[in-house]
């Protein structure tokens, strides 16, 4: 008998603050983060952060479950500005774009990976 091993790959949820430039800020919520940023970046994510430029970094939460990171990203959208600040202010203070860290920390998506395309070919 042959058998087959797998690795699972654990889904993750990202709620995440962008800001432009001119320090307008908008909450995200995604399970792609690197995706959704170079989305954001290029102008090709359509919407309130292209029409007002932004698309820099400041500040990202993961989770394991959606329901917990969708319930958290309505949280921080009802923030007022002031407090969505102090939430990133002290890991952030001279408010840099994260993108860079995210490339080297975060792995490839579950939906980049050759096992998961592998998977869709089959069941096709």
């Amino acid at each position: 008998m042959t058998t087959t091993t797998q690795r699972a790959f654990q889904r993750c949820y990202f709620v995440y603050i962008l800001s432009s430039l001119s320090g307008t800020l908008y909450v995200g919520l995604t399970d792609d983060l690197r995706h959704r940023v170079t989305l954001h970046k290029s102008g090709t994510f359509d919407g309130f952060t292209k029409k007002y430029k932004v698309d820099r970094l400041m500040y990202f939460e993961t989770y394991t479950e959606s329901k917990v990171a969708a319930t958290r990203e309505i949280q921080l959208k009802k923030w007022r500005r002031e407090k969505k600040i102090a939430l990133f202010a002290t890991s952030n203070p001279k408010w840099e774009d994260l993108t860079p860290e995210i490339f080297q920390t975060i792995g490839i998506p579950r939906s980049r990976s050759g096992l998961q395309k592998k998977q869709q070919e089959q069941e096709l």
